[in-house]
């Protein structure tokens, strides 16, 4: 086989292994296509659009994404410097937001979530965590974007804690007044859904 043949014949090997070997190990080129990977591989999908890309730790990132009106999450991490493979430690997938606003509490302190109502401009989250028998809260207020979308990040100050839960959320108008409660208010009242529940009345 002359010089020539041999270059031709390794230059058209060489994509071949690299494409096998990718879809063997589960790599890909970009984030973004890990994400839609995953979304074929748990059976629905692909996302409408994606609402966001979130740095975690390690170059990782978490990829959001908005689908029939539900969210979709995804971690991916770098692998061999240019690739990209689902990152390590399982995956939300599909989250399903079936309240008039729904907040999720994900990895690294991650809050989002999706609004129906567009009167709602802005999302309060109340975080409760710590001792479960004496917790903390933390308060969180996000912007919601044009999609509905709103997310944001909660500082815990004790990351040993493994209690944390959203308990209870606010949807804001332009005009900062409360349209939307949700959980357990600060006052002791408890909403389902913006509808107030009277227990025991």
């Amino acid at each position: 086989m002359s010089r020539k043949k041999h270059v031709l014949f390794f230059i058209i090997l060489i994509p071949v292994f690299l494409f096998s070997f990718m879809r063997l190990g589960s790599y890909f080129f970009t984030a973004e296509d890990v994400f839609y990977a995953c979304e074929r591989g748990l059976g629905y999908g692909p996302s409408d659009k994606i609402l966001g890309e979130y740095d975690l730790e390690g170059r990782s990132k978490l990829i959001v994404g908005k689908w029939n009106g539900d969210l979709s999450v995804v971690p991916a991490e770098p692998a061999f410097v240019v690739l990209w493979k689902l990152k390590d430690g399982g995956v939300s997938g599909f989250i399903p937001c079936e309240k008039i606003v729904t907040g999720n509490l994900l990895i690294d302190g991650k809050i989002l979530g999706l609004v129906s109502d567009r009167e709602i401009s802005e999302v309060i989250c109340q975080v409760e965590y710590g001792d479960y028998e004496n917790p903390l809260t933390q308060q969180i207020s996000m912007g919601v974007d044009e999609n509905g979308f709103f997310g944001g990040e909660w500082k815990n100050q004790n990351p040993d804690d493994s209690y944390a839960r959203i308990t209870y959320i606010e949807g804001i108008n332009e005009q900062k007044e409360v349209v939307y409660r949700d959980g357990m208010s600060p006052e002791g009242v408890y909403y389902n859904n913006g509808v107030q529940e009277n227990w025991g009345k």
